[in-house]
This record gives C-alpha cells, sequence and structure tokens, in this order.
C-alpha cells in the first residue's frame, strides 16, 4: 500500500512538473480614440452670423467654408453629407443624424440653405459697399462746401467793412 501511494504521490508531481502542450499565448494591442472619430474642422474666427425671419435661424456669412447654421444654443455643421453639432462655433464637433436636427432646419435642404446663405451675402456686400461710396462722395461735398462757403463770406463783398478785419 505504501509503494502504491508513492507511485501515485510521483505521478502527480510528474504530471504538476511538465509543461501543458496545448498551452496558447495570445497578445492583442489596440491603439485608437476610443471608437468614436471625432472630425476636426478648423474655425479660426467667429464668424459673423445673419438672422434670417422667414427660416428662423441664424446662418453664417463671409469667408467661412463651412455651412454654419446658429439655432437656439447651438451650431449646426454640414459637411460631406453629414450634420455637426456643437454647443462652440470652433467644437468639439458631435455628429448628429438628420432626425435629430432642430425642425427649423429639417424642413429646409442643404441646397436652399445654401441660396439663402448667397442671398443674404450679396445683401451685406453690397450694403457696405454702398454705404462705403456714400461716405465718400458726403466727404468730397463736404470739402466743396467748405471752399464756397470761405469765399460766400458776406463781409469780405462789402464795401463799407473796416480794413482792419479784412
Amino acid at each position: 500500500m505504501k509503494s502504491k501511494l508513492l507511485m501515485l504521490a510521483g505521478v502527480a508531481g510528474i504530471l504538476m512538473a511538465s509543461p501543458s502542450s496545448n498551452a496558447l499565448a495570445d497578445v492583442n494591442i489596440r491603439i485608437g480614440t476610443g471608437g468614436y472619430h471625432r472630425p476636426a474642422f478648423v474655425i479660426d474666427r467667429p464668424p459673423t452670423f445673419v438672422r434670417l425671419a422667414n427660416p428662423g435661424f441664424s446662418i453664417a456669412i463671409g469667408n467661412s467654408p463651412y455651412d454654419i447654421i446658429l439655432s437656439g444654443n447651438f451650431y449646426y455643421l454640414y459637411n460631406n453629407g453629414h450634420w455637426y453639432r456643437s454647443p462652440r462655433y470652433n467644437g468639439p464637433w458631435k455628429e448628429i443624424h438628420h432626425r435629430k436636427l432642430p425642425y427649423r432646419i429639417r424642413r429646409y435642404r442643404i441646397e436652399q440653405i445654401r441660396k439663402f446663405r448667397a442671398v443674404e451675402n450679396n445683401r451685406w456686400h453690397n450694403r457696405y459697399d454702398r454705404r462705403d461710396r456714400r461716405f465718400e462722395r458726403r466727404d468730397d461735398r463736404r470739402d466743396d462746401r467748405r471752399d464756397d462757403r470761405r469765399d460766400d463770406r458776406r463781409y469780405d463783398r462789402r464795401d463799407d467793412w473796416p480794413m482792419q478785419r479784412r
């Protein structure tokens, strides 16, 4: 009995000491952004917004390379068929589905919104051009009037005015 016990202990020791032949090692390394891609839109200065009364939102005009809309407390940006939303004009932008847009924006196609933007760009551009031209003409006329007033002084035309005052 003693020999059987010693033999059983020896077999158990050999089984524990021998390496397992079917042991597998697997190493996975993933480097990424956590599975969510945040687009990087570069907007270096705040865009100029114009309130559109009929659609009910504000649209960025000027030299903005993106279609940016301000509605409520959020900015909405359209790029390559996707809509993005942010609480600030320079991001971070989060992609949203078209159904999540406010109704005021969702009821118009992007082509219509771009048309609104083009009309407002032209209106603002022409407004500033006309205003600058008006000021230039006004300045020219002022100079002419000043010269006319100097020449048209009444005391210069009077013959009985004392010579000391001339």
